[in-house]
């Protein structure tokens, strides 16, 4: 009982400080720019010096100023005009509601989601994505026929709110995603889509933004910089994918295969793509371009502009649509829908409607092109690949279905499939008609080789224009074609597949070069590391796992050593490809893992909750203990008890013939929120609940009133009986299935839960 009350402590301080905090760096404030005056190209250079926080538009630049960075300007004699003088002063305007009147809270938001995933169970889920600064879910909504299953349909995915003050983006996500559930079976277009698609709407990136009317999250990072092609220290990110929004952010990029991203933004009206960090055009330019276009046409704007980033909206490094293009090779972008960052609330759902067509097609849009299946030439099973259409930037598969789909413009192509451990596969005079897509399945033959699937971060310290940084290069085997890391540069890339350590060589890197250049290799179990150099090296060379002391690694990250100039063509290490070597497995293909299942909240071990593992199943026993076999090398073990809502999973690394000892401590999935047996908390039990539920106050406090609200905010009534000062039962048999609102009074503030019906 003690780790509990600890635990309760260290959370309620925690959560303390992170409201406590200002929404905005102290003494901040939002000025504009004009860009035309005679000091502008001195204002571009202040920009890249001291790493300003802007928001980039046609005419003018936004900036978010400390006093001592407005005191750059000042001394420039940049001309600039103030919009809000103390930001924090302007949040805090907002009240508790966090919003203007007239848009939803984040609360409200999450109810609405709710609603949806439990009314239209069929075409609808909620995914829950992670936890976000200010200990906020993320979450995302699914709609798709059988949207519970993954199947041989394109992805597309809308976002919105990554910047907490512009407030447009999440309100155009939630209403399309209560259009689509509404207009199924009644909405031609929208019953084709949902059957044909799958469609994620990610409608609140950064919940403690919007919060807290900031377009920073809760530890003052622009997250829209944080993002890890290209990352360049801008907006107070400290590292590349350092901030838990992005981390789900780019896993949810990489975990789906969206062939159109389309992220929503307030403060101009453009549609901002790729590049962001430079001027030079993608591959893929003409593509963004006519999409672009077929976006402005469709939508209500009169004539919105579109372009790319750079030259259209001015620099921005670590940008979401350069990661979500560069990466995963998505047609990803911004659109910027409105002058003002916070429209009046009778502007809501006009600009929700001059972008509802454009959405929906941009979700038709993504089935056309290519599309197909990779599977093995002999077992007919699915298997992950790498798609590359001519020189544009490549796809992957999904590697459990095995299908792709990428956005093609009529014509004829040349289509290269690679897979780690096949022979590459190449299909010449691909014809793509004008109005569909051209579908091309492939079996794969098998042989060795595993190489870089996919970079993950990548970074030239303030950039190198004089090189293309054309990522691709570095993927598949050796081809001679380069990626330059730049002077002291580094990237970040996915191998695929686990390499064990078996003795021997199990990395191979080449360089494509005349001129050996100097590097070091790094390997990591995660995208994150932690990093274990494998040693340095010039040129080709081969490195020995066991000297990490890692028994498998995934993700090799790489760092040029500093020789040579910065900006000119082929700076820092030329990398050609990146190879790991798979050893044969062991006769025994299995092993066991051993632990305990806990909870995460109050550090209790479960009894009775369900264990597995691949195919293998097993139940804890009365002291939440458990032994399950497993495959061998990196799997993933999931845990589930539904009665208290209990559910996660994790990965764990199983040597053949051995036994990994992995405890699991399981997150509460759905029910008890905020319940930290601090001062003034509560919690709902059970919920979701049937004929009852009983909510109980935390250790401090009295009950001095109580409230129940329908999701669209009306007050309810239905018996309850109270027991003391610290507890009720509400009786929920009068409440129809849906989500409700609990609201507690006690002597110091008004706390407010979610509750479920599900009868």
């Amino acid at each position: 009982m003690k780790k509990i009350w600890l635990l309760a402590f260290f959370l309620g301080v925690i959560t303390g400080l992170i409201n406590a905090q200002s929404a905005w760096r102290p003494g901040e404030m939002q000025v504009v720019v004009p860009v035309d005056q005679p000091q502008i190209t001195r204002f571009i250079d202040l920009i890249t010096t001291f790493k300003l926080n802007t928001d980039p538009s046609p005419g003018f630049i936004r900036c978010y100023l400390t006093p001592a960075e407005e005191t750059f300007l000042k001394e420039a004699g940049i001309i600039y005009e103030t919009e809000i003088a103390d930001l924090n002063a302007w949040s805090a305007s907002f009240g508790t509601r966090g919003v203007p009147q007239g848009y939803y809270t984040v609360e409200e938001l999450n109810g609405i989601a709710d609603s949806l995933a439990l009314n239209f169970p069929e075409i609808c889920t909620l995914q829950n994505l992670g936890t976000a600064t200010g200990f906020y879910q993320l979450k995302a909504l699914k709609i798709s026929d059988n949207s519970a299953l993954d199947e041989n349909e394109a992805e597309v995915l809308f976002d919105g709110g990554i910047h907490g003050d512009e407030i447009g983006g999440p309100e155009n996500m939630i209403r399309l995603a209560r259009d689509l559930c509404l207009g199924y079976g009644t909405d031609e277009l929208i019953t084709y889509l949902v059957n044909n698609r799958e469609i994620w709407i990610y409608y609140c990136v950064n919940p403690y933004g919007r919060a807290n009317m900031t377009r920073y999250n809760g530890n003052d990072v622009d997250i829209n910089r944080d993002c890890g092609y290209m990352w360049n220290a801008e907006g107070n990110s400290p590292s590349a994918f350092s901030q838990p929004e992005t981390k789900v952010y780019r896993n949810l990029l990489t975990e789906n295969q969206f062939a159109i991203h389309c992220s929503y933004h307030s403060g101009t009206e453009y549609i901002s793509y790729p590049w962001s960090y430079r001027g030079d055009t993608t591959p893929d330019n003409q593509f963004h371009d006519f999409l672009a276009s077929q976006y402005a046409d469709y939508s209500g704007y009169s004539s919105i502009p579109y372009g790319q980033g750079y030259t259209g909206m001015y620099a921005i490094n670590g940008s979401t649509k350069d990661f979500g293009y560069g990466a995963v090779g998505a047609i990803s972008w911004s659109v910027e829908i409105s002058l003002s960052k916070q429209p009046a609330a009778s502007q809501i759902v006009p600009y929700y409607l001059k972008n509802k067509q454009s959405m929906l097609m941009m979700a038709d849009y993504a089935g056309w092109g290519i599309e197909g299946v990779i599977t093995d030439a002999v077992s007919g099973n699915p298997i992950p690949a790498t798609i590359i259409v001519n020189n544009f930037y490549p796809v992957n598969n999904d590697p459990v279905v095995g299908d792709f789909h990428k956005f093609l413009n009529m014509g004829t192509y040349q289509v290269r499939i690679e897979a780690n451990g096949y022979e590459s596969r190449t299909f010449s005079n691909v014809f793509i008609d004008q109005a569909g897509s051209a579908v091309l399945n492939a079996a794969m033959n098998r042989a060795p080789g595993t190489f870089a699937k996919r970079i993950i971060t990548c970074r030239i310290p303030n950039n190198n224009f004089n090189d293309e940084g054309y990522t691709p290069a570095a993927l598949g085997p050796p081809d001679n074609i380069k990626y330059s890391l730049g002077r002291m540069g580094y990237a970040i890339f996915d191998m695929g597949d686990t390499i064990t350590d078996a003795g021997g060589i199990e990395f191979i890197i080449y360089e494509n070069d005349n001129s050996p250049e100097g590097y070091q290799l790094l390997a990591g179990q995660t995208m994150d590391g932690p990093w274990i150099s494998l040693g340095s090296a010039i040129g080709n060379h081969e490195f020995d796992l066991a000297v990490t002391g890692l028994p498998w690694a995934r993700f090799l990250k790489i760092i040029d050593d500093g020789d040579g100039q910065s900006q000119v063509a082929d700076a820092g290490f030329d990398l050609d490809a990146l190879e790991g070597i798979v050893h044969p497995p062991l006769s025994d293909s299995t092993g066991l893992i051993s632990g305990i299942v806990y909870s995460q909240i109050f550090l209790e071990p479960l009894a009775g909750a369900t264990v597995t593992c691949g195919d293998f199943i097993t139940v804890t026993d009365n002291g939440g203990a458990f032994i399950i076999r497993a495959d061998t090398g990196m799997v993933e073990i999931c845990a589930e008890k539904w009665e208290s809502f209990h559910y996660g999973c994790d990965s764990v690394y199983v040597s053949p013939g051995d036994t990994t000892f992995h405890d699991m401590y399981l997150p509460i999935a759905e029910g008890i929120t905020n319940y930290n047996e601090n001062r003034d908390s509560f919690r709902l039990w059970p919920n979701p609940a049937d004929e009852f539920t009983n909510i109980i106050l935390g250790r401090e406090g009295e009950i001095r009133g109580f409230e129940l609200f329908s999701s669209d905010g009306r007050p309810l009534r239905c018996n309850i009986s109270l027991f003391g000062t610290k507890g009720l039962t509400l009786q929920t048999a009068c409440l129809r299935p849906g989500v409700y609102f609990v609201t507690l009074l006690t002597e110091t503030q008004t706390s407010t839960l979610k509750l479920l019906i599900l009868k």
